[in-house]
């Protein structure tokens, strides 16, 4: 018993001793370890600790700057590659070399870093576009843990003769994504063309950045590049889509998630994609019943199911939601049929429509980017980045190259319905709110309470018609 309590004790003291050394380990230490993959989750999580225990730190950073470190030219930095200058002399974009994780500190630059934090949840070898809520957090958040956004970084640092550096790792995966984030920046708030933004951070002596491609398993023949992801994201900021300034995060990443209800605003107030429900046995999908209180909340008018029947439309109906079947088979590109018929619908229907295939991605997003290349006039390109953003993986396959296919002859019907109905075919309506917009909820809630109160005084109003013609009647039976 005594030899076992021994060994036992032999593992248990190195142990401690390994305890009593983590606590003692600083960034300085850390630094001699960057390339071993293990020391970098050790580096990581005593950075989260510190962070999160520093009063001096209201928010989260992924480092700081070294005071006692050397001043380094930004160009010359011995582990960057890559700088580009996003705002003068200030906001910078760059990419350590391979093999290295973080960048030597020096006293005149403050690095921050977001690659393990604002992350891709791919389906198969996608891996990007990020989504329309890491742009947010990577804009604004307080909440994320290595950066506390770029807006209040900028502001924390204005007046000092600091130089401000978004880095990313030579991995071409995050190398995209964070490219993708510094130049959305650029186009959103530095109100920069996506070609300008583009051609600063992706000069033609850089290493080509990798483009993103679909959630198809294998190698992808089609890709969007991320200058397509820049126009489609200038576009819709400029029709209305989206205004990050109110743009409510929670709900956001509440209902994208697969127990909520996996679903995502595509065109606010007009579309809504989402996971096709089932009443079927075995099924991991919702039972229509989940989506009531958020349809009705929403002011959705319309169902429409692209895939077969895996549950009964009054589900729907009984809730006062028009409900239409347009079935084509999966992974494969609506029918002329099929595609005059949604339009047709889409443009009838005064309120929100929720559109749903299986999974609410492929048969989905193509019907929608359609009406949004017909209506918005919007790229084949463009309308699939934009979708991506809004509901990563949407649009797949050959759905990729339809679109392309239709993109004169639905521009062409756009045309045509303009001057029909507005007697200007080069007219394109703006939305005055936004997808997931605070502001439109606020208003939304004012209509329904005017409605009831409406409803209360024309109650109120027929009451007193109904006594009064009692009265009148009585009196004249007198």
């Amino acid at each position: 018993m005594s030899g076992l309590h021994t060994n036992f004790m032999s593992l248990v003291k190195p142990f401690s001793a390994f305890l009593k050394r983590l606590k003692q380990f600083t960034e300085h230490d850390l630094k001699n370890y960057a390339l071993d993959a293990n020391a970098n989750m050790l580096r990581r999580s005593l950075n989260h600790f510190v962070r999160s225990n520093d009063p001096e730190n209201s928010a989260f950073n992924y480092r700081r700057s070294d005071k006692s470190a050397s001043y380094v030219n930004i160009y010359r930095h011995p582990d960057l590659m890559v700088v580009s200058e996003l705002i003068e002399n200030r906001f910078y974009f760059a990419t350590v070399l391979p093999g290295k994780f973080v960048p030597k500190d020096a006293s005149n630059i403050y690095f921050f870093n977001t690659d393990d934090d604002l992350v891709y949840d791919n389906f198969y070898n996608d891996f990007g576009p990020l989504s329309i809520a890491c742009l947010y957090r990577y804009l604004y958040s307080h909440s994320f843990r290595y950066c506390r956004g770029v807006n209040k970084i900028l502001r924390d640092f204005e007046g000092k003769l600091q130089q401000i550096c978004h880095f990313s790792r030579a991995n071409p995966d995050k190398r995209a994504n964070a490219a993708f984030l510094a130049t959305s920046y650029s186009v959103l708030y530095l109100k920069q063309s996506p070609i300008e933004a583009f051609e600063l951070i992706a000069p033609k002596d850089a290493p080509p950045l990798k483009p993103f491609q679909d959630a198809s398993i294998g190698s992808s023949c089609y890709n969007i590049k991320l200058i397509d992801c820049l126009k489609g994201l200038s576009k819709a900021a400029s029709l209305g889509f989206v205004n990050l300034d109110d743009f409510d995060v929670s709900e956001y990443e509440n209902y994208e998630q697969l127990r909520n209800g996996d679903l995502n605003w595509i065109v606010p107030q007009k579309f809504l994609a989402f996971l096709g429900p089932s009443t079927e046995r075995g099924s991991s999908s919702h039972y229509p019943e989940k989506y009531l209180n958020y349809f009705m909340k929403n002011e959705v008018a319309a169902v429409i199911r692209l895939n077969g029947r895996t549950y009964e439309t009054f589900r729907f109906t009984n809730a006062g939601i028009l409900h239409y079947d347009m079935f084509f088979p999966d992974g494969s590109a609506p029918p002329k049929r099929i595609l005059k018929q949604f339009l047709q619908v889409a443009e009838s229907t005064r309120g929100a429509i929720a559109v749903h295939c299986k999974a609410g991605l492929g048969r989905t997003g193509t019907l929608i980017a359609a009406y949004i290349m017909k209506h918005y006039k919007m790229s084949a390109k463009e309308a699939i980045a934009w979708l991506r953003i809004c509901r990563p993986g949407s649009v797949i396959g050959y759905q990729q190259t339809w679109l392309e296919e239709m993109e004169d002859s639905l521009w062409r019907d756009g045309r045509r319905f303009r001057l029909r109905h507005y007697g200007d075919e080069n007219l394109i309506l703006h939305h005055k709110h936004g997808i997931y917009s605070i502001e439109e909820k606020s208003d939304r809630k004012l209509r329904f309470r005017d409605y009831l109160s409406k409803r209360h005084f024309n109650r109120t109003i027929s009451g007193i018609c109904i006594l009064n013609y009692a009265h009148l009647t009585n009196t004249c039976e007198q």
